[in-house]
């Protein structure tokens, strides 16, 4: 099967309607990236109150002031830092000490930097961002041992381990020396391997630096003790992800959300993270607990309503949408979700006023875009053609998409030979566009003329030989228009390989096998497809299979279904016709 363009657009918008909703409570600290040198770890654990001296402004303390702020009004920061750190040592005050110590890291005066940290540590022994930012800076200038007192005062003086550890790994992660990092770790958590805090840290360390195994048998040694803490299993999670198990990771997540019904950050990151995955119906179900949760939340009604969308369920989605509507809340997106629903069901009047009443936002040129699309269908293809060019001005970064709209209306009403002129004259003037190429690659295949979709799908594979859905498009129709099985296999593979939970490219898998006459393991594919994706090219293919095998009865069901949500759809009629008259 060939991808489709809104699918792909339809889960986009679902994944950005939900950015703006809150993360997970049980969180995992994000792999850090390299700070400028010395920089110490951001305090995460609070300080004590600590008994301030009492000092007089003598001139030359007001002189060392003043001069070490206009110096840093005029960005002289080592100049700034020297004053200060002169201050510093005149007033024995921890908090000018402070601020002494991170004007010096910012200016890179490490020798600075670490005489202001020294002292910062004496005024005030228990200040535990002091302790941190001395480690730090002793362990970026070599000298990790004399580190490790400071950090194991940081653990002892925690309020827990837990918080102790999480900022020890937070500074740690910042090292270049990746292995003196870990070792620095190994050698704090030697006498405390029973502390499950401990064996947490020491899979997030590993995990962050990139050694996934010793990662993954710290994080299963800490599930052993302890098989419901949910932070355990969404590192493991995390983890799995990143050595590309994405099914194995979904199922620890699944144990997370388990360990933890009530924490609703925490689902609703498991939610965003099957979206991803393309696991609409459990993603589905994970909202509609969410909603239950927080029954006023307006992204989650509308992450319910992509999903409804998503799967078919318009009658659910509309309730979403027009519920959202009804609050005042999303009311531009909200209204391009409802005129996609009218489209859907051919109320062409009904969408255009929808995509009317899109306003602003992202959506705002895709609603004009589509209100030229059915222009065309409903007043004919001059009237669509001529919406969609009066748009130039108005998005005038659009042009390539102006051109890919109007190719896609010429498609639509089945005016391939237009279609391609439109589509060349863009190649014409941006000959490499991968999005150009493939469109003109769809059409061309409309007029039979395979040689040029080849020739454009393989361009576009030649700058970006990982792209799917050139893989996809390309295995696809070989299988389907040509007898280049193996060639076809091949193709499809690599694409399944990126993505092997689209239910696009098993069909194109199972479509393959199915012309390959491996008819068992074309089943699962497609069986696979089905289950995702109520789509009736997917009806048509997996009907055949049935068929074709014997089972004309299951066949003739699973056209019945697809016919009830696509009754007009050519190709699964022309399946049916071709294998029942």
């Amino acid at each position: 099967m060939i991808r489709l363009r809104s699918s792909a657009l339809l889960a986009a918008a679902l994944l950005a309607g939900c950015s703006s909703m809150r993360g997970p409570t049980t969180a995992v600290v994000p792999a850090a990236s390299s700070p400028p040198a010395a920089q110490p770890a951001p305090a995460t654990l609070a300080a004590p109150p600590v008994p301030l001296p009492d000092y007089d402004l003598t001139p030359t303390l007001m002189y060392d002031l003043l001069a070490a702020e206009i110096a840093l009004q005029r960005g002289e920061l080592l100049l700034a830092a020297d004053n200060y750190l002169r201050a510093a040592w005149e007033t024995r005050d921890p908090r000018v000490t402070k601020r002494a110590v991170r004007i010096a890291v910012y200016a890179r005066d490490q020798e600075k930097a670490l005489e202001g940290a020294e002292l910062w540590v004496e005024l005030a022994p228990e200040d535990l961002e002091a302790r941190q930012s001395l480690a730090a800076l002793l362990i970026h200038l070599g000298r990790a041992q004399d580190a490790v007192a400071h950090l194991n005062y940081v653990l002892g003086a925690a309020p827990d381990s837990g918080q102790g550890f999480q900022a020890i790994v937070n500074l740690l992660s910042r090292d270049a020396d990746k292995a003196q990092a870990m070792a620095l770790l190994e050698q704090l958590i030697a006498e405390r391997r029973e502390d499950p805090n401990a064996l947490f840290a020491h899979a997030q360390m590993a995990f962050l630096l990139g050694r996934h195994d010793t990662a993954l048998a710290s994080v299963d040694a800490l599930l052993e003790r302890q098989p419901d803490a949910a932070r355990a299993w969404v590192l493991k999670s995390n983890i799995l992800r990143h050595t590309g198990r994405a099914a194995e990771a979904i199922t620890a997540y699944a144990r997370a959300v388990k360990a933890a019904p009530d924490d609703a950050g925490l689902r609703l990151s498991y939610a965003k993270f099957l979206v991803e995955e393309r696991r609409f119906d459990t993603a589905r179900s994970e909202f509609a607990t969410l909603a239950r949760q927080l029954p006023d939340n307006a992204e989650v009604a509308y992450a319910l309503g992509l999903l409804a969308m998503q799967l078919g369920d318009l009658p659910a989605a509309e309730r979403e949408f027009r519920r959202l509507l009804a609050d005042g809340q999303h009311n531009d997106a909200a209204a391009f979700a409802l005129g996609q629903i009218a489209e859907s069901r051919k109320d062409h009047d009904e969408a255009m006023r929808w995509y009317g009443a899109v306003a602003d936002g992202p959506n705002l040129f895709e609603a004009q875009v589509r209100a030229g699309l059915l222009k065309a269908r409903t007043q004919g293809v001059d009237a669509g053609r001529a919406h969609l060019r009066g748009l130039r001005d108005q998005f005038p970064e659009e042009q390539i998409n102006l051109l890919l709209a109007e190719g896609e209306m010429l498609r639509e009403l089945e005016r391939y030979p237009e279609a391609m002129e439109v589509l060349s004259a863009g190649l014409h003037a941006s000959p490499d566009n991968p999005d150009l190429l493939y469109a003109r690659a769809m059409a061309a295949e409309r007029l039979d003329r395979l040689d040029i979709l080849e020739q454009d799908l393989r361009r576009i594979l030649q700058a970006d030989p990982e792209n799917a859905q050139a893989l996809n498009a390309l295995g696809y129709t070989l299988a389907d228009r040509t007898e280049r099985y193996e060639e076809a296999l091949g193709y499809i593979r690599q694409a399944l390989a990126q993505h092997p939970d689209d239910p696009a490219i098993n069909d194109s898998m199972g479509w393959v096998m199915f012309r390959l006459g491996r008819y068992a393991e074309a089943e699962t594919y497609l069986q696979k497809a089905a289950t995702a994706f109520k789509d009736p090219e997917v009806a048509a293919h997996l009907g055949e299979l049935y068929w074709t095998t014997g089972r004309s009865s299951e066949a003739r069901q699973v056209w019945n279904e697809a016919l009830r949500l696509a009754p007009g759809n050519r190709l699964l009629l022309d399946v049916i016709e071709r294998l029942t008259r």
